[in-house]
């Protein structure tokens, strides 16, 4: 029976696994990625240095007077160099013996059709995954926290995206917690909505979070409505009861649609090496709340077309060329079969890039001990 990873690498061709990993976009129930998401750019560096003119109301004059100047410019200060991220992942003898008992069932003794699928298989959903996944851990650290404070590999990210110290609220704790006896869950509503000025496009939580703050009788819940959004991500509007006889509140604050979002991504257990441990993307007591972000004035250099991703979004995510790739735009991977090692097949993946948040004061982030 022939089992050749060498023919069908052969049979993608030259730089099918560039080809294929620039091709895959982060899914849609990436959430983060709604609000920063992942642009290809030329740079390495991200200067976010570009000068934005806003708009100013046009003031009083008298006859043959001056033109009293009303533009204000706004020039952003956020330079940073991207972090770069690989892996190398190597498909095993034992799943090339798993392989040919497979084709063996399927009576095909050569059977390049499969060998091709499942070599992209592992392409897609271990070397690509794992950047795709790493991208939206870092978002939720950008927007969870303000920064990013992340070490691995010896390597240090630290990354302040200077969000507003008002936007980012005290934690709750013993009996203020949201799951506890003198909650402020609905005080911290309050606040965030008075932070982004009731202009809020969603509120955010873990589906573990979600539940300890309805399950709490003193946060005097009722349900109003629920929707399944599809992409693991489900939307619960539900309002505030007041009052011994806990009649509803009328105040138009007290009724809110909450997303709960659980996806999770897997790390490595560096005190268990071969496994691994989930890790929600959405943290565990954490309340995020994001106003609407549609931009205002005239950035330069961006001409007259607006970019409806942009415009919908806090930022982006940007994604450099890489050195691998011979500095072309994009994720860089490789599929091969080492030379001294024929039964195996090994795939590598590098992304050069950051999360961008250009507007940090439409974000603002609650958070609580739960029990």
């Amino acid at each position: 029976m022939q089992l050749n990873f060498a023919t069908a690498l052969a049979e993608l061709g030259q730089d099918a696994a560039f080809t294929f990993a620039n091709g895959v976009r982060p899914p849609a129930w990436y959430k983060f990625n709604e609000f920063l998401p992942e642009m290809n750019e030329p740079t390495y560096t991200i200067d976010s240095g570009s000068m934005t003119i806003r708009s100013a109301m046009a003031g009083l004059t008298g006859m043959d007077s001056p033109y009293p100047p009303t533009g204000v410019s706004e020039v952003s200060t956020f330079l940073e160099e991207t972090a770069k991220l690989a892996n190398d992942v190597t498909l095993t003898e034992q799943a090339t013996r798993r392989m040919q008992i497979i084709l063996r069932g399927m009576g095909k003794p050569d059977g390049i059709d499969f060998i091709v699928s499942e070599v992209l298989n592992f392409l897609e959903k271990v070397i690509i995954q794992s950047h795709v996944d790493a991208m939206e851990w870092l978002r939720a650290q950008a927007l969870l926290n303000g920064a990013i404070d992340w070490t691995f590999n010896d390597q240090n990210l630290v990354i302040d995206y200077g969000v507003p110290a008002g936007n980012i609220l005290t934690t709750r704790t013993s009996t203020a917690a949201w799951d506890s006896t003198a909650s402020e869950f609905w005080t911290d509503v309050r606040l965030l909505q008075s932070v982004l000025q009731y202009n809020i496009r969603a509120l955010i939580v873990h589906p573990k979070t979600l539940t300890s703050i309805i399950d709490n009788d003193v946060n005097k819940i009722e349900m109003v409505a629920y929707s399944d959004l599809g992409n693991g991500q489900q939307s619960y509007t539900f309002r505030r009861l007041i009052g011994t006889n806990e009649r509803l509140d009328s105040d138009f604050r007290s009724t809110i649609e909450v997303i709960a979002y659980g996806l999770e991504g897997e790390i490595l257990d560096v005190a268990n090496p071969g496994k691994t441990i989930l890790v929600p993307f959405m943290q565990e007591g954490k309340m995020l709340a994001v106003s609407n972000a549609a931009r205002t004035g005239y950035r330069v250099g961006e001409g007259s077309t607006d970019d409806p991703r942009l415009n919908a979004s806090l930022g982006y995510t940007h994604i450099a060329p890489t050195v691998e790739g011979q500095g072309q735009m994009g994720r860089w991977a490789r599929l091969y079969t080492p030379e001294d090692m024929p039964m195996q097949l090994r795939g590598q993946g590098v992304t050069n890039g950051l999360p961008v948040i250009e507007v940090p004061e439409k974000i603002a982030i609650a958070s609580s001990d739960l029990t």
